[in-house]
């Protein structure tokens, strides 16, 4: 994609409109529900984005062909619908909304419980099959019964307290709760043995990975008291779904209630199928998040993602790059691109092999996660001298594979006038050079370059003039750009750093409206007085 194309985003799967709201200033969106496999496979080579829900597959085999593709957007909170290795080995950024339908979920899996105490979809065919069978439809109240529950992340939390206003004694197991906010909630945190010798009522609240496929199979249920109930609004895949149909058949397991499965939808004739058509057991259609407001914020969430990645921003809910904090993430924004402007000027000023770099933050961003910053740093240096595509995912991996190695430092003492200073120093060269930054009233200004202190903003067309400082320099480069019909923006003469060389040189930052052309620039080069020129594009 040039410069002056506009972003494509394909939406694969339906979108809350409120979603594509969003996207629309910022690109070219094209809705493609329900597209086949191969048909995705031939043109994803064309967008720059993908948004999908829980039907599409994005699979290897159709992100092998998405050249263009700069990040996989899931409309939801799992992703085991996208080869997110796959997507991680060619720099795309895989997000999602892990937040948007957490009470969309929490509620669904207490309708269940509900429905599934109180017999409520059996009632309801045989009262509409013209039948009233008072008697045949006794219920259990939820009221001093035990619900277990397996993961007690956002969703089992909220579960948990919407339990507890039933009058629900409630226990979890989650290795990685805290036990300070299970207690603060009123959740007993246990062994996962003891949470399944103890449950009236079982739910699990994990995501579908390698430890928790299959953490619910026949040992497992074996556990449970006789006349337990079980139910899964998380991941299918998550409950051996052969041995819960015969654990139910055998009448150990009193009831099921489940929303998902481990094929969706489930295969006819197949163990799954037998298992949703079973009376004692109830089952809706992957409806955790179908919610209107839950539809919504999802969208929302992801596209405003998508819109942040094109414009060359960091997402906040990557699934495959580094997690940072929201408040840091706000707090490092404005410096992301200044350490992106002062990589890709380095590369303009000083071509030549990439070797060491030493990135230091100065004053308060020094206490902050500098991942972001170290990712804008290889973006800026890599991206300018090759077609690289380089973002928190990748980063890392392309710097290995160019030999480019990058320290950081921090120090929180004051950076002189500044609040805050990112220098940039190249080292393992014949000389040594240097590169500083700052933010300045909101906005980005460069306040050393190599020996010399500036203050000039990165941007546009500069030309940077090495020259003797003395009167008369600033006419000659000015008639002579003059002459070329080339305006300068802005002008700043950098004096050399005290101490850094002797005294009568000077370089003068000329920030253009349009860039010099080759002759201007071989002419400012040739004039007297002038030691060095070098033109800049930011």
């Amino acid at each position: 994609m040039t410069t002056s194309e506009r972003a494509r985003v394909l939406v694969t799967d339906k979108l809350a409109r409120e979603g594509i709201a969003i996207l629309a200033p910022a690109a070219e969106v094209v809705e493609r529900v329900g597209i086949a496999p191969e048909e995705l496979r031939a043109i994803i080579g064309d967008y720059d984005a993908l948004v999908v829900r829980s039907e599409t597959r994005v699979t290897a085999e159709i992100l092998a062909g998405a050249e263009r593709m700069r990040v996989v957007a899931r409309a939801g909170v799992g992703v085991d619908n996208i080869d997110v290795e796959a997507a991680t080995a060619r720099g795309i950024i895989v997000v999602n909304s892990p937040t948007g339908n957490i009470g969309a979920a929490a509620e669904h899996t207490v309708a269940l419980l509900l429905a599934l105490a109180r017999r409520v979809p059996e009632a309801t065919a045989s009262l509409k099959a013209g039948q009233w069978e008072r008697s045949k439809f006794v219920g259990v109240e939820l009221r001093n019964k035990t619900l277990s529950i397996i993961g007690l992340g956002k969703v089992g939390l909220g579960v948990a307290r919407r339990a507890l206003g039933l009058e629900m004694r409630v226990i979890a197991t989650d290795p990685y709760a805290s036990p300070d906010i299970a207690a603060k909630v009123g959740v007993e945190l246990t062994s996962l043995d003891e949470v399944l010798h103890r449950a009236d009522f079982l739910t699990i609240h994990t995501p579908l990975v390698a430890s928790t496929r299959g953490i619910i199979g026949e040992p497992e249920l074996a556990q449970l008291p006789a006349g337990a109930r079980v139910l899964n609004v998380a991941r299918g895949g998550l409950i051996d779904e052969a041995a819960l149909l015969a654990a139910i058949e055998a009448g150990h397991i009193a009831g099921a209630a489940l929303d998902v499965f481990a094929v969706e939808p489930p295969p006819p004739e197949s163990a799954t199928a037998k298992l949703i058509a079973h009376p004692k057991v109830i089952a809706t259609p992957h409806l955790g998040a179908s919610t209107e407001e839950a539809q919504v914020t999802v969208a929302t969430d992801v596209c405003e993602q998508v819109v942040e990645i094109l414009g060359g921003g960091l997402p906040r809910a990557a699934v495959n790059a580094p997690m940072i904090l929201p408040e840091q993430l706000a707090a490092l924004r404005p410096y992301v691109g200044l350490v992106e402007k002062l990589g890709k000027m380095y590369t303009q000023l000083h071509p030549g092999p990439l070797r060491r770099f030493d990135l230091t933050c100065i004053g308060d961003i020094a206490d902050l996660d500098m991942r972001p910053l170290r990712a804008a740093l290889i973006k800026g240096l890599l991206e300018a001298v090759s077609e690289a595509r380089v973002n928190l995912v990748n980063a890392d991996l392309l710097a290995k594979q160019w030999g480019l190695e990058i320290a950081e430092h921090h120090s929180t003492t004051s950076p002189g006038p500044y609040l805050n200073l990112i220098a940039l120093q190249a080292t393992g060269d014949p000389a040594e050079h240097v590169l500083a930054g700052s933010i300045s009233w909101g906005a980005e200004r460069i306040v050393r370059v190599d020996q010399y202190t500036t203050d000039f903003a990165p941007r546009g067309a500069i030309l940077f003039c090495r020259n003797n400082d003395r009167p008369g320099m600033i006419g000659k480069v000015g008639t002579i750009l003059g002459n070329a019909d080339v305006n300068i923006a802005h002008m700043d003469v950098g004096p050399l750093v005290l101490g850094s060389g002797p005294r009568g040189e000077a370089l003068m930052v000329l920030s253009l409206d349009n860039p010099a052309p080759p002759e201007a620039v071989e002419a400012i080069r040739t004039t007297e007085g002038i030691f060095d020129v070098q033109a800049v594009r930011l």
